[in-house]
């Protein structure tokens, strides 16, 4: 006989599910907090050190907080006088060439010329240097790999490998104005820079700035448009000099404003 299905309830409608929130995205992690030797504004640094010997960066009450081993060089310098004699002998002969129009002999003069330079540039030891906070270090500056003319970069690391921000100079301010562009390490754009005061300071420094302290020039730094401080090389009314004066107010980084202090006072024996 048929088997008769017994009656059944209806099977009532399941709740909804709870509505899930997806999990919050990890925050970044903060950038590393400089440490105690660089909240400061004013630093004291020491320059002619001998390459290899320990130069010392002191507080404004003389106790030394930073340390790095010293890289001043003299093949830089010797490097830019036969720079720029190439250059220009390659100028004068590229000119009379063209009084002469010999326009293609010109043109390979100047290119000739300028390989040279070049070369010569590359010939040049790349910069590396640390500096310590009390025996630990606290910030590399190292000079990119490759062909360096006629711009070098330098890369400002923290002791883990990253890069808080990248210094270039370009080769033929040495023929005018210094000028140490500051750029992020995010779009390598220009936030700032430090440049010698004047022109006519940097001729100044050039011809006599080696014989006397008094012919040297100041550089001024600019981050994001502001004045963020003074690389003091000339003796002030105090006869302090080889100083690195910051605005407190300035958003600079204090560790970038250091490298880039250490590339200019260090470099030049």
């Amino acid at each position: 006989m048929p088997v008769v299905d017994p009656n059944t309830e209806p099977i009532p409608d399941l709740p909804p599910l709870p509505i899930s929130n997806p999990a919050p995205a990890p925050s970044p992690e903060p950038p590393p907090t400089p440490t105690a030797a660089f909240d400061r504004s004013r630093f004291q640094f020491m320059s002619g050190i001998p390459a290899g010997e320990t130069a010392y960066i002191r507080a404004e009450d003389g106790n030394a907080v930073l340390s790095y081993r010293s890289f001043a060089s003299i093949v830089g310098v010797i490097a830019a006088l036969m720079t720029a004699i190439v250059l220009a002998a390659g100028a004068a002969g590229a000119l009379l060439l063209l009084m002469d129009h010999r326009l293609l002999p010109a043109i390979a003069a100047l290119i000739l010329s300028t390989a040279f330079a070049g070369m010569i540039v590359m010939l040049i030891p790349a910069t590396s240097v640390t500096i310590f906070d009390a025996g630990t270090p606290a910030i590399a500056i190292t000079q990119q790999p490759g062909f360096s003319f006629p711009s070098v970069t330098y890369v400002v690391t923290l002791p883990d490998g990253k890069p808080i921000a990248r210094i270039a100079k370009s080769f033929f301010s040495r023929f005018g104005r210094n000028r140490w562009r500051l750029r992020s390490t995010d779009d390598f754009l220009a936030r700032g820079e430090a440049v010698e005061e004047s022109f006519g300071r940097a001729l100044l420094r050039k011809a006599l700035g080696k014989f006397a302290p008094a012919y040297q020039s100041n550089l001024r730094i600019t981050w994001n448009g502001e004045e963020a401080g003074w690389i003091i090389r000339r003796p002030d009314p105090a006869g302090h000099a080889d100083v690195l004066d910051l605005n407190p107010a300035s958003t600079l980084d204090r560790r970038v404003a250091v490298a880039v202090a250490v590339l200019v006072l260090g470099s030049e024996p």
